[in-house]
């Protein structure tokens, strides 16, 4: 009887050794198990890290680009506006020197001036059509044409201004805004015309 309860306390011993080292071998597998999702988790970590690290260059880089790019805009701007500024600048200089130009100009002046002046107009080609013509184109200058005629001779070569001696100032001018070819030339009758006007061509 004896021997029986000691080796049913053998077997009893050795069931619980069994137990308690299968209990460790489970513990073990599990702290295994661990370990390696410890490792898998690292090294997803270090990889996420990497990328984030590429991520984070690359965003820097795009953002050293936007600045650059962004400077470049402002430059753009900068130099646009300038110009802007510098053709208006001309305009203004343009627009002060037309006036200038105007007050200085005996053609360009005051309508009054203008109308001062005493004139007439003939037809130098044969047909009245061409002095009604240039009497139109003088008044629209800012000329008060008194008459309107036909000259003794239909054969003038060119427009010909015809001035008394007080102004041919006045001659020359009224000749450059007629055009290049037009002729320019003192009274060498009487007349109570300051500027007779000949059509030809």
């Amino acid at each position: 009887m004896v021997f029986v309860m000691a080796l049913s306390g053998c077997m009893v011993t050795k069931s619980t050794y069994v137990q308690k080292e299968e209990e460790a071998n489970a513990l073990a597998k599990t702290v295994s198990d661990l370990d390696q999702k410890n490792k898998e988790l690292t090294a997803r970590n270090e990889k996420l890290q990497a990328e984030s690290g590429d991520l984070n260059k690359q965003l820097a880089a795009k953002d050293d680009l936007l600045q650059k790019k962004s400077e470049e805009i402002a430059r753009q701007d900068a130099k646009q506006a300038a110009m802007v500024n510098e053709v208006e600048r001309m305009k203004a200089q343009k627009a002060r020197s037309g006036e200038a130009d105007i007050k200085e100009s005996p053609a360009a002046g005051k309508s009054a001036g203008l109308k001062s002046i005493r004139m007439k107009v003939l037809s130098g080609e044969g047909k009245i059509d061409s002095a009604k013509r240039m009497a139109k184109r003088l008044t629209a200058m800012g000329y008060k044409v008194e008459s309107v005629a036909m000259a003794e001779n239909a054969d003038y070569p060119a427009n010909t201004v015809y001035f008394t001696e007080k102004y041919k100032k006045e001659a020359k001018t009224l000749a450059s805004r007629l055009g290049k070819n037009t002729i320019v030339k003192p009274l060498t009758w009487k007349s109570v015309f300051n500027i007779i006007v000949v059509t030809g061509g």
